[in-house]
């Protein structure tokens, strides 16, 4: 056991230092987030338009876009630069790759939305400190669902010479019920809702992170060796 958690703990600490020499991948997921929030806010008229109803959907708009890129970018890289056959070739486990890019993944993705958080307020102009801890509740159950499907088909896209286009077209019907769950939960905490009255809803997310884990474990195998 500890020399699995050892070799996922590698992997993630490669996945750090790589993208603390060349934040690629972080640079570009924030400026997608941030630039997917200033369209959405020059398109709206906040004064016609309620903040909490059309906001909620907006920063998810932005995750989930934005982390789309991070995964793309993720698995790409070890492609071109030939560490993903090196690690195949070395006595890892593969499932020990898969969450060690997991949670890599989620760990950039994680960073990008605290930050993305300050923006959205400022320009959204609505209260989330009163909400901030059962906000980022929210986000990370639904970020998990994301993280770990989107790390399996990344995998398995990165093998696609049309890897770009197919990532999306794969995920996002798969992970829609994440993403209506989260949007659902994070406009009824902007409307004062307390996070104890949507245990369906968190319920629901749960079970479907279980279902995508489950899958990855099972399936990475075939996937990696491809």
């Amino acid at each position: 056991m500890k020399a699995y958690l050892a070799q996922i703990g590698t992997i993630i600490w490669k996945d750090v230092l790589s993208e603390l020499k060349t934040k690629e991948l972080f640079a570009s997921m924030f400026i997608f987030a941030v630039l997917s929030i200033l369209i959405f806010i020059f398109s709206i008229n906040l004064s016609i338009v309620n903040a909490n109803d059309v906001g909620p959907g907006v920063l998810w708009v932005a995750f989930i876009f934005s982390g789309t890129l991070g995964l793309n970018r993720s698995f790409t890289l070890e492609k071109e630069n030939g560490c993903l056959q090196g690690m195949m070739l070395s006595p890892v486990d593969r499932t020990a790759i898969y969450f060690g890019k997991m949670i890599s993944n989620l760990l950039f993705l994680s960073i990008m939305e605290v930050l993305i958080l300050p923006v959205f307020m400022i320009f959204f102009n609505v209260d989330i400190i009163s909400v901030l801890f059962s906000l980022l509740l929210v986000i990370f159950l639904g970020s998990i669902g994301f993280c770990v499907l989107g790390t399996l088909l990344s995998s398995l896209a990165s093998n696609l010479k049309t890897r770009e286009i197919m990532l999306p077209i794969l995920l996002y019907p798969l992970v829609t019920p994440v993403v209506i769950g989260s949007v659902n939960m994070t406009s009824r905490l902007l409307a004062g809702e307390k996070l104890a009255d949507m245990t369906k809803w968190i319920g629901l997310i749960s079970c479907f992170d279980i279902v995508f884990l489950a899958v990855s474990i099972m399936t990475i195998d075939h996937i990696l060796e491809e």
